[in-house]
């Protein structure tokens, strides 16, 4: 849990994004919101309807046409009767410009504006309004604007919004005041200084609780993702960091996640597996490889030994023989080692194209007749078919194959013997038969011709010139390239290696 809040863990980053997107989204929302504008814009059409009917009303009453000035106080006192006060300040002006009535004057209450506390939340939106700022001008300390009255007193209703010293918003409507259809005097009704802060108050607390609320859902949504994100992916890191250190470990099973974690963690598994059976088969290999070195290397040794104490002649050129075969047989086990080696790396680099196989084994049944067969007195018997057997695959790989199993068929072949090789197709795939008149393959034996460093040998057959890593290296290729090898004897002697291989779709 605590790990989600490190700076740079998975999940301090995904609650720090949506907490950046949420405090985006909020500074946004107090950049564009018109909540203020809109109730400044409803408070100058209520103070210009109110202003209009109030005037209108002077002009209409009798008692104000007949002596206006003297009858002026009764008449406005007479619309606040009933405890109707309009939270409204009404002051009407001379053509002087001097008050002549203010309903402040009559209002024992104490200011609106007195009775609102701010909070630190008003205070911090007070600041990010002097920020963006208000195109409003600000209240002369008269309290009204000279213009505004003089306009007003010209026939023209003037409404505006001013801006006080405190950062408050006011409104002021100023219209002409008729007596018998004369401009007598000029009203002015302005909003209390508390009126707007009020209703922008209530709507800032309003906007600050479903922000709030917002936060907390954002942060229990953040760590919910993360705690599906981070966590799995913390624990598959630590499974990885296991695997590394001691070659083994455990990686999380999440087969039921269908999404890329769930993927993620398949794939990791699948690595596992095919990284340990890749240590087991190195550390096989090595064995196997110290196991082979040290048998020639024994004879070797003991040859030399005996040579140094003998004292026969004979004996003496028989024991360099041996010591000559083991040398030999050293170097073609540290050839055929190192070829086996260096195959899968190979294999895994490969391009793999389409070929065709019959060409494939032209080429290798060319190059052995041109070569081992006039050394060995074997002759070879090809059939193929009049069509392309079209694979995906390595060319000098597969070419890798047939030599070694043409080479081996001639390890069992007498002079005189003939090698069968066919080449067919079916349904299961492009198929290639070789046959040799040799002893054949014991039948317990017929799955071990394919381990490494596995030989079987007649009597009358040089032991010391085969690795036993021939047939092993033609199992690994054809098994890359999606295909079987199978070993099996001919009914009269002699051994049968078959070799499958996928065909291509045209």
């Amino acid at each position: 849990m605590l790990n989600l809040f490190k700076p740079r863990s998975l999940g301090a980053r995904i609650i720090a994004i949506n907490f950046i997107g949420l405090m985006l989204l909020a500074l946004g929302f107090i950049y564009i919101d018109k909540s203020e504008d809109n109730l400044v814009k409803a408070r100058i059409e209520a103070l210009l309807v109110q202003a209009n009917l109030f005037a209108f009303s002077f002009d209409l009453d009798p008692e104000i046409r007949e002596n206006f000035r003297e009858n002026l106080n009764k008449f406005i006192l007479k619309r606040q009767e009933d405890n109707k006060f309009i939270t409204t300040r009404t002051r009407i002006f001379d053509r002087d410009l001097q008050i002549i009535f203010d309903t402040s004057d009559f209002d024992d209450r104490e200011s609106s504006s007195a009775n609102i506390r701010k909070t630190y939340i008003d205070n911090f939106f007070e600041v990010l309004e002097n920020y963006f700022g208000r195109n409003a001008q600000i209240l002369p300390q008269t309290g009204f604007s000279p213009s505004d009255i003089n306009e007003a007193l010209d026939g023209n209703a003037v409404a505006k919004e001013y801006k006080l010293d405190n950062g408050g918003i006011i409104v002021h409507v100023t219209v002409p005041v008729l007596n018998n259809n004369e401009i007598v005097n000029a009203l002015l009704l302005t909003t209390e200084e508390g009126d707007i802060g009020l209703i922008l108050q209530e709507g800032r607390q309003g906007f600050v609780r479903v922000f709030i609320i917002t936060i907390f859902v954002t942060l229990f949504l953040s760590i919910a993702l993360s705690t599906t994100i981070a966590r799995p992916l913390t624990r598959l890191s630590t499974a990885a960091e296991q695997v590394t250190d001691a070659g083994i470990g455990d990686t999380p099973i999440m087969d039921d996640r269908r999404d890329e974690i769930g993927t993620l963690s398949r794939a990791i598994r699948r690595m596992t597996v095919a990284l340990q059976d890749r240590v087991n088969a190195v550390e096989a290999f090595a064995a196997d490889v110290a196991h082979e070195v040290k048998n020639p290397l024994t004879s070797l040794q003991s040859a030399i030994e005996t040579l140094n104490t003998s004292q026969s002649e004979d004996e003496k050129k028989e024991l360099i023989l041996i010591a000559f075969k083991d040398l030999k047989r050293l170097d073609r086990l540290i050839s055929d080692i190192s070829s086996s080696s260096r195959l899968e790396v190979e294999l895994a680099k490969g391009e793999f194209e389409n070929i065709d196989l019959k060409d494939v084994l032209a080429s290798v049944i060319e190059v052995t007749e041109s070569t081992l067969i006039k050394k060995y007195g074997v002759d070879i018997k090809y059939r193929n078919i009049n069509e392309d057997i079209l694979i995906s695959g390595i060319g000098d790989k597969i070419a890798q194959v047939f030599h070694n199993l043409i080479d081996n068929a001639l390890s069992f072949s007498s002079k005189g013997d003939c090698i069968d090789i066919s080449i067919w197709k079916s349904n299961t795939g492009a198929i290639v038969e070789i046959k040799d008149n040799g002893p054949g393959i014991p039948k317990e034996s017929l799955l071990k011709v394919f381990d490494r460093f596995y030989t079987y040998r007649p009597n009358d057959k040089s032991f010391g010139n085969n690795s036993g890593l021939g047939l092993s290296i033609c199992k690994q290729i054809v098994k890359t390239h999606g295909g079987s090898i199978i070993a099996g004897n001919k009914e009269n002697g002699g051994a049968i290696f078959t070799v499958t291989f996928p065909l291509v779709n045209k």
